[in-house]
C-alpha cells in the first residue's frame, strides 16, 4: 500500500493503479473491436449490447475507404457514418484490408470469440504495417474492424476492414485528429484533466468538479531527457521522481499541497516495446488510496482547490457501452 509520507520511489505507482488502466482498456478493446453496423449478432446478456445489434449491412462507404482515410460519426448506432478528412475529428482510420483466408468457402460464421481472436491477431498486423513497424500496442490506439455479414460471408466475403480507434475504459470512442502515423502515440492526457472513477477502476474523462480516480498534472517528455537507446525503467523512475515532484508542485501551487490534501504524486513510464514504436511522453498523477488499500479513493475537487477524498469505493456503472458509440465526455 503506498502512503504520502513515504520516499518518492515509493510513491510511484500505487498499487493497481496502472494495471485498472491496462486492464480497462482491454476491456474496450474487445468491445470495439465489434464495429458499429458490422453484422456481428451479439449475445444478449454481454457487454457491448443485446442480440441483434448490427444486422443491417454495414454502410457502404466502409468498404469505398482506403487505407489512410478516416471515418467519423455521431450517433450510438454509427448511423450517420461518413468519410471526412483525417484533419477533421473521426472515430476510425482506416489502416487497411485483410483477407481472411485461411477460412474456406465451408466454413461457418465465426463465434463472438473468434472474431475477436482474428481481429486482434490481423488488425494488429495490418496496422502495425501501415504504420511502418511503430504500431504501439500499449499507447493511445486500439485496433478495429469492419466484419463481412452472415450473409456476406455465406456469399464468400472474407474480407476484414482494419482501422484505428481511440476508446475510454468505459469502451466509448473519443476523436482522434490528424494522421495516427504522424504522432506521438503515447497513452497520455493534457495537465488539469481528471479520469473518472467506476467502482475503484479509472474510467472515462470527467471534469474534476465530479468524483474521479485520477488528476493529471503534467506531461513529460522523456525524450529531453533521454536520447538514443531506450532508458531503463529505473532510469526514467530516477528521473521522473524529482521531475513529477517538481511540475505537480507547480501545478499544485506549492511543494506540500497535494500530500496537505491526501493526494499521492506518481507517474507512468514507457516500455521498451512503447519506446521502439516512437512513444516518449509520460504523465505525472495524482489520486488517493482507500483506506484499507483496496484501491483507487474516489477524490471530489481538483488539488488546485478544495479536495474531498472518499473513504468507500466509488459507485460502479455496470450498464453496457453500445460498441463503437461516440463518447460525450471531455475529448481526450
Amino acid at each position: 500500500m503506498v502512503q504520502p509520507e513515504r520516499t518518492p520511489e515509493s510513491r510511484r505507482k500505487p498499487p493497481n493503479a496502472k494495471v485498472v488502466m491496462v486492464a480497462a482498456a482491454i476491456g474496450a478493446l474487445l468491445i470495439l473491436t465489434v464495429s458499429i453496423l458490422l453484422n456481428w449478432p451479439m449475445e444478449s446478456g454481454k457487454v457491448g449490447g443485446p442480440a441483434g445489434i448490427g444486422e443491417a449491412p454495414a454502410p457502404e462507404v466502409v468498404f469505398e475507404t482506403r487505407a489512410g482515410e478516416c471515418l467519423n460519426w455521431t450517433e450510438p448506432d454509427a448511423a450517420d457514418i461518413r468519410k471526412v478528412t483525417c484533419a477533421e475529428p473521426h472515430l476510425f482510420e482506416v489502416t487497411g484490408p485483410y483477407d481472411l483466408k485461411e477460412f474456406g468457402p465451408t466454413a461457418p460464421f465465426p463465434s463472438t470469440q473468434q472474431w475477436q481472436d482474428v481481429k486482434q491477431q490481423r488488425c494488429i498486423e495490418v496496422s502495425d504495417q501501415y504504420l511502418g513497424g511503430k504500431f504501439d500496442k500499449e499507447g493511445r490506439f486500439t485496433v478495429g474492424a469492419f466484419t463481412p455479414s452472415q450473409e456476406g460471408w455465406a456469399d464468400g466475403d472474407r474480407t476484414l476492414h482494419c482501422g484505428l480507434q481511440q476508446p475510454g475504459p468505459s469502451g466509448k470512442l473519443f476523436p482522434i485528429t490528424g494522421e495516427a502515423s504522424k504522432m506521438d502515440q503515447s497513452n497520455v492526457y493534457p495537465a488539469g484533466r481528471c479520469l473518472g472513477i467506476n467502482g475503484t477502476q479509472v474510467w472515462d474523462p470527467v471534469d474534476c468538479g465530479r468524483p474521479h480516480a485520477v488528476e493529471l498534472s503534467a506531461v513529460i517528455n522523456l525524450a529531453e531527457q533521454f536520447q538514443g537507446d531506450f532508458p531503463s525503467e529505473n532510469d526514467q523512475d530516477g528521473y521522473l521522481a524529482t521531475k513529477c515532484e517538481e511540475l505537480t508542485a507547480a501545478y499544485a501551487g506549492g511543494p506540500t499541497t497535494a500530500k496537505d490534501k491526501g493526494l499521492i504524486v506518481y507517474w507512468d513510464t514507457l516500455s521498451e516495446e512503447s519506446w521502439a514504436a516512437g512513444s516518449r511522453q509520460v504523465n505525472c498523477k495524482l489520486s488517493a488510496q482507500l483506506p484499507d488499500g483496496s484501491g483507487l479513493a474516489p477524490v471530489t475537487g481538483s488539488v488546485k482547490g478544495r479536495v474531498q477524498v472518499g473513504t468507500a469505493p466509488a459507485g460502479q456503472n455496470t450498464a453496457p457501452t453500445e460498441p463503437g458509440a461516440p463518447a460525450t465526455e471531455q475529448p481526450r
